[in-house]
Parts: C-alpha cells; structure tokens; sequence
C-alpha cells in the first residue's frame, strides 16, 4: 500500500486565545546562539508573552503542561526543570558590533510553582532586542505555532532568519559564513566544511519542514567563487498551504489590518506593501515604522 503524503499542519483557532506570535529585534535574529531544540522552544514560549507596549520586563509564566509538552514529559519534577533553567541561563546570545562581539545572557531567574509551572525573569541586559520594537521598526513578527512545529534547532534559526528577510526584494543575498556563524557552526567543524553536508542536513531538511509545518516556503541557488560555495541567493515566499489561524489573525491586528499587496501613499508617491515594509527609493521602511507614520499622519493605506 503507498505511503499517505504528510499534509502541512493546520492548527485550528481557538477564540480568545492570545500572545501566540514572536517579536524579535532582527539584532537578535542575526546574533550567534546556540540552544537546543528543547531550550529553543522554552526560550520562545516566554518570548511570546512579552507585550507589545511593555517598557520593562516583568515575570513571565510558562505552564507545566506546556513545559512537559515541550520536552515530550521529560520535564516532569521540580529537580529537572531546574537543571534545564540552569543550562538555559548560561547560554551565550553574540551580537556583532562592528569588529566587536557583545555577549549576552537570556535567563537572570526563574521561579518553579510546583505542578504549576515557572515563572521566568529576563535578563535586562536583552531590552534592546525584546522591548519597545515598534519605535524604530528594525524587528520580525513570526508565528509562535510555526517556529514550535519545527522538530530541529537550525530549523527554527532558520526560520527566523529567513522571516526577518522575507519582505525583501527577493532574490536575498546571504553569505555562507553569515548563516552558520548564526547558527553557531565552527569554521572548523568539519561536518559542514564540505557544502553537500550543510545542504542535504540543514538547508534541505528545513525545506522539507517549512513546506509541512509553517506560513512561509523557500528556495536557495548556491553561489560559488571559483568551486567554493560562498553565498546563497534565498527566495522566501508564503506557503499557500498554509491554513491561517488565529496567530496570523493577532499579527493582522499588531500591524492595523495591513496586508500584502496594500498601497501605501508616503512623502505624496504610492507604494507596494510587502508584507513587511515598503521598499522606498532612499532605502526601506519595515512595518514597525510604517505604523508609526500611519499613526503620525505621515503616510495612509489608500
């Protein structure tokens, strides 16, 4: 009997169900870290309760249910969750700056109620790539369900990477080096040293998962200098597979009802909404700050 083709996911929505999206400086985004799949998913989960208008952290709470769920019930007493949160918290999040690295921890605390859940405290040394994003626009919006459907930690960093640059002007130049420093792969890791390793375990398996399991699909060219793969040209688009559901119906909400497509009149000229931004002959201008103008009187959907 042939195998049943895999349908991609669809998660029906639930009324009043709320903070199901992700909101990320692309500073973040572009950082190199490493966590595993389970802290990935820990780390997302307290992400997405974090307000859009909170000017400081406060205490996030995660359920145990949803604890145990993200570490398929390993996560089970009181001992491992703190073993778990210790780990988390000592995780180093690289930022370039110019030739300078910052370094950064995510965890300053936890707090375990038992059968409960935990409530986790941020490091404040992260407001600037978690807090008051909407000002100067330069962050990603992503669905929550999507990046934890993903069943591999590159996954998810890739998958927000290549949201961050899915508003773009496709086809997207990304040096080879650039993805694998963020995703915290060695030079010297001589599993990826060769690119037919990088692409058939990365590249390949996160395009088979984006297809089954989130909102946007892509496609890659490699480009070479001399026969060294130096870059890759990503072309990022919506899966129209994808059934929306009420995580893509709070970021409608978070960016006033603007949707791809829209026509924008900005500085008297008329422009394409992307989905993200607009793109401006003096440079480009993402949702963040687009809201801002609507706000402002400075630009209108038309």
């Amino acid at each position: 009997m042939a195998k049943r083709k895999k349908q991609p996911v669809r998660v029906p929505a639930k009324k009043n169900e709320t903070q199901k999206q992700v909101r990320k400086s692309n500073v973040f985004i572009d950082g190199r870290y490493r966590f595993n799949l389970q802290e990935q998913k820990i780390l997302l989960q307290i992400i997405s309760k974090i307000r859009m208008d909170e000017k400081d952290f406060s205490s996030y709470f995660v359920s145990w249910a949803d604890l145990k769920g993200i570490s398929k019930n390993y996560l089970d007493s009181v001992k491992k969750i703190d073993e778990s949160c210790e780990k988390l918290k000592n995780k180093t999040i690289k930022i370039k700056t110019g030739s300078s690295e910052d370094n950064f921890g995510f965890l300053s605390g936890w707090t375990v109620t038992p059968g409960q859940g935990v409530h986790f405290r941020i490091d404040p040394g992260m407001k600037g790539m978690l807090l008051d994003l909407l000002g100067d626009g330069n962050f990603t919006l992503f669905n929550l369900e999507c990046a934890m459907s993903l069943s591999s930690a590159h996954a998810i960093r890739l998958y927000e990477l290549f949201k961050s640059h899915q508003w773009k002007k496709q086809p997207v130049t990304l040096s080879l080096d650039k993805i694998k420093w963020s995703l915290d792969i060695d030079k010297t890791n001589t599993s990826y040293v060769d690119f037919g390793n990088f692409r058939t375990q990365i590249l390949d398996r996160a395009q088979k998962s984006f297809k089954e399991h989130t909102d946007i699909v892509f496609s890659y060219i490699p480009v070479k200098e001399g026969r060294k793969v130096v870059s890759l040209e990503i072309i990022v688009r919506d899966n129209v597979k994808y059934q929306r559901t009420v995580q893509a119906e709070a970021i409608k909400e978070e960016t006033k009802g603007l949707q791809a497509g829209d026509k924008i009149m900005l500085d008297g000229k008329e422009y394409e909404f992307m989905g993200s931004g607009v793109i401006t002959p003096s440079g480009t201008i993402p949702t963040g700050q687009l809201i801002q103008f609507i706000k402002q009187g400075k630009a209108k959907k038309i």
